[in-house]
């Protein structure tokens, strides 16, 4: 409960709840993209096993980031102990060293399954899809951990500095998109064999511009959300560490020396 300067109670905030609709959405399409169709199309064209990349890396983590349904570890005591042991450990340490580990392990695995021998064995072994389902999942999950809020975890992370992680996670992924995209002859030779309706470097020029509208989509929404709330709540209280807020108090009383010389003076 806080309190204004007419003494009159205003209910606090209510804590960020998570949506399990989005982790449905994000389940949802992995299953979609590991069966047919599209995993059989994923074998002949490019674009569309760039599809599967593209949620497996981005938009199925940041789905079941957004919408864990954490709440149901309470059904297992030991589970629930476990959860809040580590939402109370990320919340003491905010340290960029754990962030950055996520990140470099999210874009290794990225820059692994994006390699032309790589894409090429994948086309001609579709049981790959489901080491590279899991291994870009789980490094996905633990970055977008540290980019958004799932309560009971925060992000180690103020706002400022995620949205530097952010930034970097879709410059990597643009990057490695237009290096492919862009080589004017064919980098892999298992897609777009005969009775293709595209070539393969039309393929690999659809495939780059897919890549960077999707990386934009998860990041740019992250980046000046962030941004935004750092200009609004300014430097001092976005540069916090997570899980470090403001004593608590009423509300415009126990402010800075210059708060208090201003309301004097606006009295006056």
């Amino acid at each position: 409960m806080d309190l204004k300067l007419t003494g009159h109670p205003v209910a606090a905030p209510r804590p960020a709840r998570s949506q399990p609709w989005l982790a449905a959405a994000g389940a949802a399409l992995v299953v979609i993209c590991l069966v047919p169709p599209l995993s059989v199309l994923a074998r002949r064209y490019l674009f569309v096993e760039s599809i599967q990349f593209c949620v497996f890396a981005m938009a199925a983590p940041a789905l079941l980031v957004l919408g864990a349904p954490w709440h149901l570890v309470r059904v297992w005591p030991a589970a629930d102990r476990l959860a809040r042991r580590l939402a109370e450990g990320r919340r003491r340490r905010a340290s960029f060293v754990p962030v950055l580990g996520c990140l470099v392990a999210w874009a290794a695995a990225c820059l692994c399954w994006r390699l032309p021998p790589v894409l090429d064995a994948l086309a001609r072994y579709p049981v790959l899809v489901l080491a590279q389902a899991v291994t870009l999942c789980a490094t996905g999950i633990a970055l977008w951990l540290e980019l958004v809020p799932s309560p009971p975890l925060t992000p180690r992370l103020a706002g400022p500095q995620r949205a530097c992680v952010a930034a970097v996670a879709m410059w990597f992924t643009w990057a490695v998109a237009y290096v492919l995209g862009f080589a004017a002859h064919p980098v892999v030779g298992a897609y777009d064999r005969a009775g293709s309706h595209l070539s393969t470097v039309a393929d690999q020029e659809i495939t780059v511009f897919l890549v960077w509208a999707v990386a934009g989509a998860c990041f740019i929404p992250v980046i000046f959300g962030m941004l935004l709330t750092w200009l609004k709540e300014g430097p001092d209280t976005a540069g916090e560490p997570a899980g470090h807020s403001a004593p608590a108090g009423v509300r415009g009383w126990g402010g800075s020396a210059g708060q208090g010389r201003r309301r004097h003076v606006s009295g006056q």
